[in-house]
């Protein structure tokens, strides 16, 4: 009877502390936090191949030493162009140069939105965008074929930055 009740003890205390064990796992994993993850997502027509950059600020300060590249195919329909943020880096506003190709006449934004771990937190849909991002001398609005003439001829390429629209909208 004495080994019964000795057996039944010891079970007992290696399957609470089993289980402790395993809550504590658990405990862990939701106090673990992400890092910032953002991506800038474009949908936009470019009819020739082209590239673009996001100059992006953080801790306060623009980041023009550290621009991201990205390359687009060309094709007469409108792609979805996701730039990733190197991970880590928290995004308070961004600045696209949307063309560096001067043989890429016109090109249509039809819209902007930023992600941080796969979570929308700006949507810029249907162009709702123009309110939080001003464009430069290199973006000429066409009214009539719904699209920005481009004109490499001023200081800087053809490009949108954010505003203190948009900065407040990532803050949230």
């Amino acid at each position: 009877m004495k080994r019964l009740i000795v057996l039944f003890l010891t079970s007992a205390i290696l399957v609470s502390c089993g289980r402790d064990k395993k809550n504590d796992v658990e405990n862990n994993e939701e106090t673990v936090a992400l890092k910032d993850n953002f991506s800038v997502v474009l949908e936009a027509v470019y009819e020739k191949n082209d590239s673009l950059s996001v100059v992006y600020k953080k801790g306060g300060y623009w980041d023009y030493d550290h621009p991201v590249p990205f390359k687009v195919m060309g094709q007469p329909n409108p792609q979805k162009l996701t730039i990733l943020i190197p991970e880590g880096d928290k995004l308070e506003n961004v600045q696209v140069t949307l063309s560096t190709n001067k043989e890429q006449k016109t090109m249509a934004l039809k819209s902007v939105a930023i992600f941080n771990n796969q979570k929308e937190v700006f949507n810029g849909a249907n162009m709702s965008y123009i309110k939080y991002f001003d464009s430069n001398s290199g973006l000429i609005w066409d009214e009539k074929n719904m699209r920005n003439n481009l004109n490499f001829d001023g200081q800087y390429p053809p490009g949108i930055a954010g505003n203190q629209n948009l900065e407040a909208a990532l803050a949230r």
